[in-house]
């Protein structure tokens, strides 16, 4: 889903406003925090998720008075992660930094999960939106979009396309995009995105999709070619890259959120501290110049229009499945 500017404006002052006017168990936040806040990330260290994690606790600490600690817990596609934050103490010390698949994509397939996606989370924050790009190995061949379709037609199900977690938003991509242009790949999937980078710079990986973040020098240094983005708009860290609706595969469209999460049952009143912090972020200019940098957009959307880009996406990410019918292949 892309997120224009007016929705992104109006989120940010519902944002502030919520923040600043929440009433009720203001007890509760008023010596909040008094130590190190842990940000669990599901992901291995070095993935996007990973990066952007690290650059926007930073930029808050100044704001809330306390460090973030990032501790990396790769594992089940993310849900090994996103089960720790569940069941953590509803006391805001403990948050989750989380690309969408936990959260509004695992709940539609038959594995079992060690926590409810919606009920045992609150939005806190989007930290960034994060476009994706699909991304191939030069010595592949291709140039297009059309070139990649027309050569997996010609080979069906020789190419290798790498998928970080079986069941995540990412593997969803690949297969609206395998229904509706019609051809088949031979699906690898990985547990972090990291070992996939280095499989597709040795050639033993043929395409995926994947955020800029941790392919951006490979990118500028020719060592991989981004064939066009899911966004809705061109990449202003990467003009030259067209969006799969330029190509005509608008269906394509969507952008990627990395998100912070609390407990369910952690106050409102810490909820509400933690908002003003994030809502602070966005007028950091070196922290906007470093997240473009990266391919990524400075986002810090509150807790009422999280709440509904992930109620939208959970309902996306279904008709994906159901369409598809994948959550029986998945058994």
């Amino acid at each position: 889903m892309h997120i224009h500017q007016p929705l992104r404006d109006c989120a940010l002052g519902a944002f502030v406003l919520l923040a600043a006017c929440l009433p009720g168990g203001a007890q509760d936040a008023a010596d909040y925090p008094n130590r190190p806040i842990r940000v669990i990330v599901p992901v291995g260290a070095g993935a996007g998720v990973d990066t952007a994690a690290r650059i926007t606790t930073e930029a808050v600490e100044k704001h809330l008075g306390q460090r973030f600690v990032i501790e990396n817990k790769p594992g089940a596609g993310s849900r090994l992660g996103a089960a720790m934050v569940a069941k953590a103490p509803a006391d805001g010390y403990t948050l989750l930094f989380t690309a969408p698949s936990p959260i509004v994509v695992a709940e539609h397939f038959p594995q079992k999960l060690d926590f409810e996606p919606a009920k045992d989370f609150q939005p806190v924050a989007v930290g960034v939106l994060q476009p994706a790009l699909l991304v191939v190995r030069p010595n592949l061949g291709v140039k297009s979009v059309d070139g990649f379709v027309a050569h997996a037609k010609n080979n069906p199900g020789k190419l290798s396309f790498g998928i970080q977690g079986l069941g995540g938003e990412m593997h969803l991509s690949l297969e609206l995009f395998k229904k509706t242009a019609g051809f088949t790949v031979n699906m690898v999937p990985y547990n972090v995105a990291s070992q996939a980078i280095v499989d597709l710079l040795a050639d033993r990986l043929d395409a995926m999709f994947l955020v800029v973040p941790p392919i951006k020098g490979h990118l500028d240094g020719g060592r991989l070619t981004a064939l066009a983005t899911l966004n809705g708009k061109r990449i202003s860290a990467l003009p030259n890259v067209p969006t799969m609706a330029e190509l005509g595969r608008p269906e394509m469209t969507g952008t990627i959120w990395f998100g912070y999460l609390a407990p369910s049952k952690v106050p409102q009143s810490i909820i509400a501290k933690l908002g003003r912090a994030f809502a602070q972020i966005q007028s950091d200019p070196a922290l906007a110049k470093r997240v473009s940098e990266l391919g990524a957009e400075l986002a810090p959307i509150g807790p009422p229009e999280f709440a509904k880009l992930i109620e939208n996406d959970r309902t996306r990410y279904g008709k994906i499945v159901a369409d598809g019918n994948l959550a029986a292949t998945q058994n």
